[in-house]
């Protein structure tokens, strides 16, 4: 018996007694398997749904970093125009003040009582001289021989109407220059003056 050999049908007969428990085992290594890939299928799942809400939150968040970093770059650009125009505001107010300085310097020097005189007569004439108040005043002071005045002569006088010189009566009398009676129809300078 030394050299048998053993037909292919016995040799299949021994593998297949080798494998045959083996064959028993694998309806129950396939449920293993088939559970283990349904884990898999599922995390695989749950991986991919986190993934995809990383990738959500991430794509979120890049779009309001670049808003907000858009927002302060243009906030940044703004204060920058306008530190420059301040700054050119700042140098020109500079410019003008020291124009002033010495324009006002060169005026004090140069204007003296004569030219200020005629500064005064030029305001009192052509401002002042078209206001009732001044009108009113310069008839109550100028004229020596009458204390008392009526509403109806200084409008007369004046030329102005009865309602401006009412208004002008009642300025003048609350300043305390005139004194007038409670109607406002007859008025008198409380102080003339010298």
């Amino acid at each position: 018996m030394e050299g048998t050999t053993k037909t292919p049908l016995e040799e299949f007969i021994e593998l297949y007694s080798q494998i045959k428990d083996k064959f028993a085992e694998l309806p129950t290594v396939l449920t293993k398997l088939s559970s283990y890939s349904g884990d898999i299928v599922k995390e695989n799942t749950d991986l991919k749904s986190k993934h995809k809400e990383i990738e959500d939150k991430f794509t979120k968040l890049k779009a309001e970093y670049e808003t907000k970093d858009q927002s302060i770059e243009e906030a940044l650009k703004e204060a920058n125009q306008y530190k420059v125009k301040f700054e050119s505001v700042e140098d020109q107010m500079k410019g003008l003040r020291k124009m002033y300085e010495e324009m006002s310097q060169e005026r004090a020097e140069e204007i003296d009582i004569q030219d200020l005189l005629a500064i005064y007569t030029v305001l009192f004439e052509k401002v002042f001289a078209a206001n009732p108040h001044t009108k009113i005043l310069l008839l109550l002071q100028g004229v020596s021989d009458k204390e008392e005045w009526t509403r109806d002569e200084l409008v007369k006088t004046t030329g102005f109407t009865p309602a401006a010189i009412i208004r002008s009566l009642h300025d003048l009398r609350n300043s305390g220059i005139v004194e007038t009676d409670d109607s406002a129809t007859k008025v008198k300078l409380i102080k003339k003056l010298a």
